[in-house]
């Protein structure tokens, strides 16, 4: 099957698996079990998502999350990368950073929005730190693991043509684990995009997570599920068109996934 009709047919599914949960949606809201504030219909949540994009809270909140991301996640990929490197190539940076790692990796991003208040007080700084430390520990760990499992040979081999060791890190290591670091990198993308939102409830004047808390307190129901239908929407998205994409084109070209045929 080409790539072109196996994408259709792929969509096609897609789109009628969502159009009977609706439909189940709408029938279960029908029966009314539940008031309407607290179980609202597919139709009042998109409503409510027209009037917030209409009065102009929707878009300011998309892009200021979104800004807020592309920042800490900057941060957090920077760092992950070169502390995974450390890990990677040094067994005893490996032995005093992994473990540390593994458990702060087990934390949930909402655990680290109390420390960050703490310190840095109610200011932008304490959502990228929750963004940086929810992101960096998967992105560090991937990079490690990528070259931690390079073929021996490989690097033999790089060196018996003359590589120098300054030289090996960044047109031997690197390379050889780029699927790897690629797969820490859309890792660490949604884990710092929960990081975000769960910081933005507790402090923000603008943001999905602020829309979040607002509907909260309002008891709008509909404005909760409709931002969390924006922010599902958000990551798959990005997850879909860019990261899993470039995945995937890595892992192809790398030898790791089947190549497409093309009709």
């Amino acid at each position: 099957m080409s790539e072109t009709k196996q994408a259709i047919r792929n969509i096609s599914v897609l789109a009628a698996f969502l159009a009977a949960v609706l439909l189940l949606w709408q029938a279960v809201s029908s029966l009314a079990l539940l008031p309407s504030y607290a179980f609202p219909s597919p139709v009042q949540v998109g409503g409510r998502l027209a009037e917030l994009a209409v009065d102009g809270s929707l878009w300011p909140s998309v892009r200021a999350s979104l800004v807020r991301m592309a920042l800490g996640f900057s941060v957090s990929a920077a760092l992950g990368l070169l502390l995974g490197l450390a890990m990677g190539m040094s067994e005893t940076v490996s032995t005093c950073l992994r473990s540390v790692f593994l458990g702060l990796q087990t934390l949930p991003s909402a655990a680290w929005v109390p420390i960050s208040l703490l310190v840095f007080g109610l200011s932008d700084t304490a959502i990228y730190f929750v963004i940086v430390m929810s992101s960096t520990t998967a992105m560090a760990i991937a990079t490690a693991d990528g070259i931690s499992h390079i073929p021996p040979v490989l690097l033999r081999a790089a060196q018996t043509l003359g590589t120098t060791r300054r030289a090996m890190s960044t047109r031997v290591v690197l390379p050889a684990a780029l699927p790897s670091i690629v797969t820490g990198i859309k890792l660490g993308w949604t884990l710092g995009w929960h990081g975000v939102v769960s910081a933005e409830l507790i402090k923000s004047s603008v943001g999905l997570g602020f829309l979040l808390h607002a509907g909260r307190e309002l008891n709008d129901a509909a404005q909760v599920i409709g931002v969390m239908l924006v922010t599902v929407f958000i990551g798959l998205t990005l997850d879909r068109l860019l990261f899993a994409a470039v995945e995937r084109r890595v892992r192809t070209r790398w030898g790791f996934a089947p190549a497409v045929t093309r009709a």
